[in-house]
Formats: structure tokens, sequence, C-alpha cells
């Protein structure tokens, strides 16, 4: 067994253990979409009545949230939000959870420069042999996070792909406070919404516009799905992707040709 094996199950604790590190009056983060914890999750909440004044940030959120659940009149638990889901619209909606504003491309300096973070709760792919985990198919601002946070908690979930990058996609063992393995849970999918009329329209003005050798960039939902299809079935040609989220419509083009 390798040194990294070893460190490995030293730290490795139940998630009942791992949450008892989060103290009165710290702020957690859950990460972006497939980032965010699932069994932490459910072991924080399972604290609401030992805890206060707890504050959680997260982004995009793919599976209900149980602090959020668990604690309806946020005696505990303040969740807030930089970037939110369809799932998130509706809990801030209903007065559930913040929305706090913000420049997407700044997240990794605001978290850098600016935001103090107790506790770290991120959804890794199981560790490599040389003591790496992967942040999986978000990485986001994940790395930041990690690098400021004083504990970082990682839930191993071996669904979670493995997606290598180069830059900032990955965390070592001798960077984490404790692991916890949550088995194999499958990984949360957005379904392919295809456009409605109002979409298609909006979308024929797009196309106009967009000449060969483009580079996109397409968000979530119906009417970048539109834009994407008819792309795809369109004659541009040599179009380039530079893209936060990396969206079905984009597999569509690329299938078609028009994605170089």
């Amino acid at each position: 067994m390798s040194q990294w094996t070893d460190m490995y199950k030293e730290k490795t604790v139940s998630a009942a253990e791992a949450v008892k590190i989060v103290k009165d009056h710290d702020w957690v983060d859950y990460g972006m979409a497939t980032s965010q914890p699932i069994v932490l999750d459910k072991a924080l909440a399972a604290r609401k009545d030992e805890l206060k004044d707890i504050k959680v940030r997260m982004a995009f959120s793919l599976s209900p949230r149980h602090i959020i659940d668990e604690d309806p009149e946020r005696k505990t638990f303040t969740a807030m939000n930089w970037h939110m889901s369809g799932y998130d619209r509706k809990l801030c909606a209903q007065g559930l959870s913040n929305f706090i504003p913000m420049m997407y491309r700044n997240k990794p300096s605001i978290y850098r420069d600016i935001l103090d973070v107790d506790v770290a709760m991120i959804t890794v792919s199981p560790m490599d042999k040389h003591g790496f985990f992967t942040f999986g198919s978000t990485v986001s601002a994940t790395a930041e996070i990690c690098k400021k946070a004083k504990k970082v908690i990682l839930e191993v979930n071996e669904a979670a792909p493995r997606v290598l990058g180069g830059s900032d996609e990955c965390i070592h063992i001798s960077d984490v406070d404790l692991v916890v393995e949550a088995g194999s849970i499958p990984m949360p999918i957005i379904p392919f919404k295809d456009g409605n009329d109002t979409d298609k329209t909006i979308a024929k003005m797009i196309l106009k516009e967009i000449p060969d050798g483009a580079t996109l960039q397409l968000g979530v939902g119906g009417l970048p799905n539109a834009v994407g299809a008819m792309i795809a079935d369109s004659d541009l040609k040599d179009l380039g992707m530079h893209t936060e989220m990396l969206v079905d419509a984009f597999l569509l083009m690329y299938k078609k040709g028009r994605l170089t």
C-alpha cells in the first residue's frame, strides 16, 4: 500500500462523524451542481437542533437540499445561492434560499480575495494511485473554495466521473481533512428540453447573426437548446466553443460537424 492509501484510511470517517467539525456561526460551502454533497448534506441537516447560525453557500443545485427540507423555518441553516437552477429558483421564490448576485467569472477571485470559508464539503471521484481526487463534471471555483477553507471534507462518490483538465480540476489527499465514502450515487441528469415556439422564433433571429468560425457560449434550457439544434442543422462551418456550461446542444453540433 502507498502512503496515500494509508493517509486515505486515516482520514476516512462516517458522514455523521465528519460534520461534527461544523461549529456555530460557521460558513459552509457546498460547491456547484454535481460537486454538491448528498450524504454530508443529510448528516449536517441531522444536526439542526445542535447548531445555530450556519450559513451554507451553494450554486446550481441538482438534488434536493436536506438542510432546507429539514429546516424550512431557517432557524439553524441559512441557504444562499450564487447561480440558480430551476429547483433553486423555486426555493428562492418561497423565501427558503437567498440569491447572491455575482459576475460569474469573478467567482474564483471572490473566494481567493474576499470570502471566509470554515468548512468545504465537496463531492469528488475516487482517489487515484497518486492520491488525487477530481472534482468530476463540475470544476467551477471548487479549487479556490477548498484552498480557502479551514477544513475540507470530501464526499467520495464511486459514480462520479474522473475528469481531467490540467488546471484546478483535482485535490490531493494531503490537502484534505476528512473523507466520507458515499458509495455509488447516480449522478444527476438535466433532461434535454426542447424550446417552445417563442424560443424557436428567437433562435431563428440569433442564427442569422452567427458567422462561420464564430465561438459560441450556450447556457441551460429551452432557448439555448433551440439555438444549438438549429445550428446543428445549418450550414455553418468551423465553429468553436468557450463555455462554462457544456450542454447537450454542443453534442448535437459536434455530431453534425459544425463544432470543430
